[in-house]
């Protein structure tokens, strides 16, 4: 029996089956963190990082629409720039091409350019660091652009590259044409416009108040202040008998002292 079991052949053993099996999955766990790692957040084919649209939405597909706004294609060309851009209602996307802009390098607002329509005309801001009220534009300081990559998909990833210039397209503000002038003649500062005139022949009408076609009576008088007058002194009233001047003495009568007594004559009988 010792002859036959050295003689036939002895099985692998399972142990070392295994520990390849694990070695293969930790090289893959490792492979998908590093995919991750290399190109950024929510990144890889790790399925608990990946994006999942909520219930009732379905994962839009980008493939074939990424065309010169391609990830790998902006992050591989050096010359290339993103600027973002502003545009009104009123104004096509095709009419940009082939306006011309001046690329100044200052850091404040200023005005780079024109866009003439049949009835309307554009102005062309470059928004600097300053803030300007006038041209308005300012939720584009904080625009982040996201771009398609045809390698991943579709998939939309924040783009390689700074947004360089924000450009605020808005309608140029109507004024009022001057009017015009020969080069004889001198010119004039202001004019007032020339006053309405009114034919005096239709002025018929008389103003009347309510009231003036009443009767007025020759009896009414208007009721005037008259100024207030001074009364002459009346003469002192005859004092009473036995009465008191102001002093306490009596009023003289007649016959007093002071007067000439006249005597009677005394009848004789005869």
């Amino acid at each position: 029996m010792s002859s036959s079991r050295s003689s036939s052949p002895s099985p692998e053993p399972e142990v070392v089956a295994k520990r390849a099996k694990k070695s293969k999955d930790k090289r893959k766990k490792a492979q998908a963190v590093a995919d991750v790692d290399e190109h950024g957040k929510n990144e890889g084919d790790d399925l608990d990082l990946a994006y999942k649209p909520p219930e009732g939405f379905v994962l839009m597909k980008h493939k074939g629409e990424e065309g010169d706004f391609d990830w790998d294609a902006i992050n591989d060309d050096d010359n290339l720039e993103l600027w973002v851009v502003r545009v009104p209602d009123g104004l096509k996307p095709k009419y940009l091409e082939g306006v011309k802009l001046e690329a100044s390098a200052s850091s404040s607002t200023a005005r780079v350019g024109s866009i003439e329509r049949k009835h309307t005309s554009y102005d062309v801001w470059s928004l600097g660091e300053d803030e300007a009220d006038t041209v308005g534009g300012d939720e584009l300081r904080a625009v982040s652009c996201l771009l398609p990559r045809q390698k991943k998909d579709g998939k939309l990833y924040q783009a390689p590259k700074p947004i360089t210039r924000r450009l605020v397209i808005s309608a140029r503000p109507t004024l009022p044409t001057p009017p015009q002038s020969s080069p004889e003649s001198t010119p004039i500062v202001h004019q007032n416009p020339p006053r309405p005139r009114h034919p005096k022949e239709l002025l018929t009408h008389h103003f009347m108040p309510l009231g003036s076609l009443a009767p007025v009576d020759d009896s009414a008088t208007m009721d005037v202040d008259s100024a207030p007058v001074e009364e002459a002194p009346s003469k002192a009233s005859k004092p009473h008998k036995g009465a008191e001047g102001a002093d306490g003495s009596k009023k003289k009568r007649k016959g007093d002292a002071g007067s000439p007594k006249k005597t009677k004559k005394a009848k004789t009988a005869t």
